[in-house]
């Protein structure tokens, strides 16, 4: 790693520790150099799903064109000048991260930038959780030594924590004209109508069924991240158990204020994240790896991605 490197590195553990509490508090746990590179590619995606975020009318078009730009730096072959750029082809240069999943996470984000995010059911709302997490799961497994088998999972562990940030912050994106619930699930309620019947008994009831229902269907990832996870070796295998069990915690805890989504976004304080950690590691003390194959099923909508099972037959 050369100087520029080294201050950029500085730079993303500090990023990490103000936007991404949860991943801090675990990557306390993992090899200087692994958590160093985590935490560069989280800046990277941070930064991109900001630029996707840009709510300034005159500073989308920019944003909007970096992000293409950025993208066209992918592939093989193409000049490498946005800083962005730069810092995903060092990792793939020194980690081996596979570039076609940033160009998925991209891909989706220009998508969620151009339009309001309606989706519809839940194969769209898969395949939304690949494109915005599940793409840097892939990213991610080098960058913490996970054999290549285990990138299925590793995509797992994305959609399972993106699922938990959508019921974490139903109320949030509505205000943004956003609904990442499938309208199948909601009865089409639009943003909109979510945002004003926030207050009515029988909106409450609708959204709070379908967040419960997102909730259940994150638990069948983290349960196959699970599997993946017992790969991983050495520290950064606690240090990612550590980052599901307290993002895992969210849902859990979403679940037991009987899904009440109206009242804000659900935080897990260090006392928080100490105690279910702790709880986590007594919990599986002496388990050993089970060597489980992993569900196509799980990947029948985003079968053929970067990482992902290949399609049930």
């Amino acid at each position: 790693m050369n100087d520029q490197e080294r201050v950029d590195a500085d730079d993303a553990l500090a990023t990490l520790g103000r936007h991404g509490k949860s991943f801090r508090f675990a990557s306390l746990l993992m090899p200087k150099r692994d958590a160093e590179d985590a935490a560069r590619l989280y800046t990277v995606c941070r930064h991109i799903d900001d630029l996707a975020d840009e709510s300034e009318p005159t500073a989308r078009p920019a944003a909007l064109a970096r992000l293409a730009r950025i993208r066209q730096e992918l592939t093989a072959g193409a000049a490498v000048t946005d800083p962005l750029a730069v810092v995903l082809h060092q990792l793939a240069e020194r980690r081996g991260i596979d570039l076609d999943a940033a160009d998925h996470l991209i891909s989706a984000m220009i998508s969620d930038a151009e339009r309001p995010a309606l989706i519809e059911d839940s194969a769209a709302l898969i395949r939304y959780c690949y494109g915005a997490a599940g793409s840097v799961g892939v990213m991610m497994a080098p960058l913490v030594d996970a054999p290549r088998h285990a990138q299925p999972f590793a995509v797992d562990l994305g959609l399972a924590m993106q699922m938990t940030n959508i019921a974490r912050d139903i109320a949030e994106d509505a205000a943004m004209g956003r609904r990442y619930l499938p309208a199948s699930w909601v009865d089409g309620l639009s943003p909109e109508r979510i945002l004003t019947g926030r207050e009515e008994p029988t909106i409450r009831a609708i959204v709070s069924s379908a967040m419960a229902r997102l909730l259940d269907l994150a638990e069948c990832y983290y349960a196959s991240a699970a599997e993946g996870i017992q790969a991983i070796p050495g520290r950064n295998r606690v240090a990612i158990r550590v980052a599901a069990v307290v993002y895992r915690q969210i849902g859990l805890e979403l679940a037991a204020t009987q899904h009440n989504w109206w009242q804000g976004r659900m935080r897990i304080g260090i006392a928080g994240k100490l105690r279910c950690t702790l709880s986590d590691t007594l919990g599986r003390r002496g388990i050993r790896p089970r060597g489980v194959p992993h569900d196509p099923l799980l990947h029948r909508v985003i079968a053929g991605r970067p990482g992902c099972a290949a399609a049930p037959e």
